[in-house]
């Protein structure tokens, strides 16, 4: 009997052991992967809000609307405006430059875990990771054979700000579009847009090379050509001067 009683004590603390490890790795294993699902949702959810804050954007400097607001929800993100990026504008005709102008371009990043990043930037969304990405929208620029237009979208701030744990809402307004040059004689060889201090220089790189530029292997310096011999009939550079207000 007594050595009854002791087999039935080891197997219920056998058993007992037995269940409070599978719940263990149950409730580990479980747990790390609702966190991964909760993290790529809301990673999902900012490139939508993204994309529409890229909308909204391209509302109020090509559509004319007087302002717009984007609401994005952060958790346990970050959202921040980074430092500016320069981005030069050239165009030059058979003889001569008859454009050289530069302006300041502040890009919004939005980080997640692990480093994801989403970046508004000259227009464009671009979604990096690890030192990869893609390209979620393209700026608002034009280029075929016989057309290029680059739309400098200049988002503007005072000072580069962060924010996190908790919604926040961008606000843009229109305070004023300048066209830096036009023309339609026929007599424009090359446009050459160049980015400086941008983080993705890799993306830029290939996005203006995939609509017919050709860059430098190093930076963002890209140039269009229409040609041997021929010129672009129809050549505008303009610059969208948008205020940007943050409110958490």
């Amino acid at each position: 009997m007594s050595e009854r009683a002791v087999s039935e004590v080891v197997s219920y603390v056998l058993v007992f052991a037995l269940v409070v490890s599978a719940v263990g790795v149950v409730s580990v294993s479980g747990l790390s992967t609702l966190q991964e699902t909760r993290n790529d949702e809301q990673m999902a959810n900012a490139q939508k809000a993204f994309s529409v804050l890229s909308d909204n954007v391209a509302d109020v400097h090509r559509r004319d609307a007087p302002s717009r607001a984007t609401e994005i929800s952060l958790g346990e993100a970050r959202l921040e405006t980074g430092s500016n990026v320069t981005m030069r504008v050239s165009v030059r005709n058979s003889s001569d430059t008859v454009l050289d102008r530069s302006w300041k371009i502040r890009p919004i990043v939005y980080t997640g875990d692990e480093g994801r990043k989403l970046v508004y930037e000259g227009g464009a969304v671009f979604r990096t990771s690890n030192g990869g990405g893609i390209q979620v929208s393209d700026p608002p620029f034009v280029v075929n054979k016989d057309s290029v237009l680059i739309s400098v979208v200049g988002l503007n701030r005072p000072d580069s700000q962060a924010y996190s744990g908790s919604t926040v809402l961008i606000r843009t307004k229109n305070q004023g579009t300048s066209v830096a040059y036009s023309n339609t004689d026929n007599d424009a060889e090359s446009v050459t847009v160049e980015l400086q201090n941008t983080d993705q220089p890799g993306l830029w790189r290939d996005y203006f090379e995939g609509v017919g530029f050709d860059c430098q292997t190093s930076g963002v310096e890209c140039s269009y050509t229409p040609g041997s011999g021929s010129t672009i009939d129809q050549t505008y550079v303009v610059y969208h001067d948008i205020e940007v207000d943050i409110e958490s």
